[in-house]
This record gives structure tokens, C-alpha cells and sequence, in this order.
């Protein structure tokens, strides 16, 4: 499904020589009114934003502990930008074309395929403009 990358595809995009570009995490309320942090990654070799794979079935990986999540991106995926955190509920996400139209976690579904830039522009989306 596209939107959403598996970590082993992530790490061989990565040892191919990709770089993750961007990174924007999503906080979401879980059923028992805790917090979910989902990370949402912007690849080189690919277009738009993708959450990360279950390990098994269908949803997107959540993290509960923010300091494990942001360890992850910067240890293990090699990540040392500046990280976006945002409420799901932010009206900051319409900017990001790739979060329009349901791409922002609801639940447990997989976020939806990003939609393409009107404009033709191959420069990354951003919170700031």
C-alpha cells in the first residue's frame, strides 16, 4: 500500500544511499486516552510522507514513549533534522498536501496515498511556509 514503508524497506532505501529528508510525528489519542506518537517519514527515493509497517498486519507502527521514538529516528534510521510534533487535530497538517484528504492517522487505519503537488515543485513539504 503506498503510504506506508516497512522498516527493512526503510533500512534498505537507506543503505542504498537514500536519506529521509523529513520527519513529522503526530500525537493521537488511543482508546484508553493515552498518547500515540506516530512518525511519519519523507524519503528520497520516494514521494510524500509514509507512516511505518506494522510488523504483522495491517495499521501503522505508534510509539507511547516519545523519548524511544525520537532515539529510533536519530540512532537507528540515522535521522538528525529538526522533528515536527504535532496534535492530530493541528490545522498546521493541511499544509502538508501529503496529510490532506484522511492521511493523518484515524485510529488504527493506514493513512491514505498522498496526494501529488499542484504545482510541479519537487521541494518537501513544510509546517513553516
Amino acid at each position: 500500500m503506498r503510504g506506508v514503508l516497512q522498516e527493512a524497506d526503510i533500512r534498505a532505501g537507506l543503505e542504498a544511499g537514500g536519506r529521509i529528508e523529513n520527519v513529522v510525528i503526530i500525537a493521537r489519542r488511543d482508546e484508553a486516552d493515552g498518547v500515540e506518537h506516530v512518525p511519519y517519514l519523507l524519503p528520497s527515493w520516494r514521494r510524500g510522507y509514509v507512516a511505518i509497517g506494522l510488523f504483522r498486519g495491517a495499521g501503522v507502527r505508534a510509539y507511547r514513549d516519545l523519548t524511544r521514538l525520537v532515539r529510533f529516528l536519530r540512532d537507528d534510521l540515522g535521522f538528525h533534522g529538526p522533528i515536527s510534533l504535532h496534535e492530530e487535530s493541528c490545522s498546521k497538517l493541511a499544509k502538508l498536501r501529503s496529510f490532506i484528504d484522511g492521511a493523518a492517522p484515524a485510529g488504527s487505519t493506514q493513512p491514505d496515498q498522498p496526494q501529488s503537488p499542484s504545482n510541479g515543485s519537487a521541494a518537501p513539504d513544510t509546517l513553516d511556509t
